[in-house]
C-alpha cells in the first residue's frame, strides 16, 4: 500500500548528528562535545526506524526491552528485515513489509508540500535561479560561474523552505531551545565530562514532517518515538495513489530554461566527489545507529558505528550536470540519493 505519512512532534525533540556524547562501550571519535546540537529534520534512517517500529506494533511484536524469543526473531525478519540499515551494504537490503520511502519533506495544515529552498534561488517569492556566465577560465579549466552580483559569498546560499503549491518561500518554521544538565559518569565519583548543554528543536504549529511510504500495512493513527531523547510524535497515515515526490518537484520547476540539478534528499557518497561544473554544496557526516539484539543490556543493544559517512545535504544544487555516483539502490530505497532536474524541459 502507498501511504502519505504525516509525523507531528508532540514535544521538543533532538535529532543527533556526528557531534555527540560517547556511546557506552565505544571508542571516542574526537567529535564529542559538551554542547550537543540537533538537526531540524530527521534522517532517512530515523524514518525507516520509525516505520519498522510501527510495523512491529501492527504485528504485536514490539518489545521495548528488545528481549525477543527465537520464534519472534524469525517473525521479525519476515516483517521488518533481519538487521538495521547499513550505509556500507552494497546489495539491496530487505526490510520485510517496508518496500520504499520517499525523501523527508514538510507538510502544512493544508497538506501542501514544502521542500528545502534550492540553494541557488535568488527570489523572495517563487523561483529565480542565479544567472551564469559561460566559459570562464579557472584553474580547473573552463566552467560556468555566476555573473557579477549574482552570488554574494558573504550572505551565502538561499534558506527556508519552498512551498510547491503556493511558490512561497517560508522561513522561521523551526525554533531552538537550549537546556543544561549533568549526566552520569561511569567512573564512580568522577565529575569529569558530566556537564552538558543540549539543543532541542520545535516545529512551528500547523507544520509536520512528511514522507510517502510503500508499506504493506500501517496504522491510521499512532504515537511513535524518535531522536536522542525518544521524543513523542503523532503519526497519521492515509492511502494515496502515487508517491512520486520527484515528479511533483520536476513539474513545479519545469518551465525554467536554465538547467540545474537539485538534491531533493541527502546524497550518500561512496567516494570523494568530483564536480565538473559550478555547484553550491553543503556537506555533513553521519554514523549508523544499529540494534544489536545479542547484547546483554538494553543500553548496549544500540550501537553507533565508528565509520563516518560523507553526505551532501538536501537543497544542494549543481549547474548543468550532476555526475556524482548515486546509483546505490540500498540508499535510494529508503529515500537517499534523489536528484531532480530543475528547468530545461
Amino acid at each position: 500500500m502507498k501511504y502519505l505519512v504525516k509525523i507531528t512532534p508532540l514535544e521538543p525533540y533532538s535529532f543527533g548528528n556526528d557531534q555527540n556524547f560517547v556511546y557506552p562501550e565505544e571508542a571516542s571519535t574526537g567529535k564529542e562535545s559538551y554542547f550537543v546540537r540537533s538537526k531540524e529534520i530527521p534522517e532517512q534512517t530515523t524514518i525507516l526506524g520509525l516505520l519498522r517500529y510501527l510495523v512491529l506494533k501492527e504485528y504485536g511484536l514490539l518489545r521495548t526491552d528488545f528481549q525477543y524469543t527465537p520464534e519472534e526473531r524469525r517473525q521479525m525478519k519476515h516483517c521488518i528485515g533481519s538487521r538495521s540499515f547499513s550505509y556500507l551494504e552494497k546489495e539491496k537490503q530487505e526490510f520485510g513489509d517496508i518496500h520504499e520511502i520517499s525523501p523527508v519533506f514538510l507538510l502544512n495544515d493544508k497538506e501542501e508540500i514544502l521542500i528545502r529552498n534550492p540553494y541557488h534561488n535568488k527570489a523572495e517569492r517563487g523561483y529565480q535561479p542565479m544567472q551564469m556566465e559561460a566559459g570562464v577560465e579557472t584553474s580547473n579549466g573552463s566552467i560556468s560561474l555566476p555573473k557579477t552580483g549574482e552570488y554574494d559569498t558573504k550572505k551565502g546560499y538561499a534558506g527556508g523552505f519552498y512551498n510547491l503549491a503556493t511558490q512561497e518561500i517560508e522561513h522561521g518554521i523551526f525554533n531552538t531551545i537550549v537546556v543544561s544538565g549533568n549526566r552520569k559518569n561511569e567512573k564512580q565519583g568522577s565529575e569529569e565530562g558530566c556537564f552538558f548543554k543540549r539543543e532541542l528543536k520545535n516545529l512551528k504549529k500547523n507544520y509536520a514532517f512528511g514522507v510517502f511510504a510503500d508499506v504493506e500495512k500501517l496504522p491510521e493513527k499512532a504515537v511513535g518515538y524518535m531522536g536522542k531523547k525518544k521524543s513523542a510524535f503523532l503519526i497519521e497515515t492515509k492511502e494515496v495513489d502515487s508517491m512520486d515526490l520527484e515528479a511533483k518537484v520536476t513539474a513545479c520547476f519545469a518551465d525554467q530554461e536554465e538547467v540545474w540539478f537539485y538534491a531533493l534528499s541527502d546524497l550518500v557518497l561512496s567516494e570523494t566527489p568530483v564536480y565538473e561544473e559550478f555547484c553550491i554544496v553543503e556537506e555533513k557526516y553521519q554514523r549508523n545507529l544499529e540494534t544489536v539484539y545479542e547484547a546483554g543490556s538494553r543500553l548496549k543493544k544500540l550501537k553507533k558505528s565508528e565509520v563516518r559517512h560523507h553526505l551532501i545535504q538536501s537543497g544542494s544544487v549543481f549547474y548543468k550536470t550532476c555526475s556524482l555516483p548515486l546509483a546505490q539502490e540500498n540508499c535510494r530505497q529508503i529515500g537517499y540519493n534523489r536528484v531532480v532536474q530543475l528547468g530545461g524541459r
